[in-house]
């Protein structure tokens, strides 16, 4: 099996065009020294994919590291809110807890009332 030359084996690479570094015709058979410079660019552009995984992996890392400062303040808010719900909780019961003690007092003046003047 014998490897040809041909245009640009990388697409978008920003050197020229692969076949321009090669010493001979395109359907001419590749050489050791072709076959290097293609996987020396090769190698390039997998490198150059590499870093951008890694600065793409950084972000993740800031944009996790994001989620759990607002998990904190999530869970900062939540305590708060437990906490006035029993606040509020223990308001309304002492409001209620008074207002009975109130109607059972005014029920029984007005019944006093009632009796004093009545019988």
């Amino acid at each position: 099996m014998q490897t040809f030359t041909s245009g640009s084996a990388v697409e978008n690479e920003p050197e020229q065009n692969l076949a321009d570094d090669f010493d001979h015709w395109p359907n001419e058979p590749a050489t050791r020294n072709d076959l290097r410079i293609l996987a020396t660019r090769i190698d390039r552009r997998f490198a150059k994919i590499d870093t951008r995984f890694n600065k793409i992996d950084a972000r993740f890392d800031k944009i996790d590291a994001q989620f759990d400062k607002i998990d904190a303040q999530f869970a900062m808010v939540d305590a708060r809110f437990t906490a006035q719900k029993s606040e509020l909780r223990d308001a309304i019961r002492r409001d209620m807890y008074g207002f009975a003690a109130f109607l059972i007092f005014a029920t029984t003046a007005v019944i006093g009332a009632i009796k004093t003047f009545i019988i």
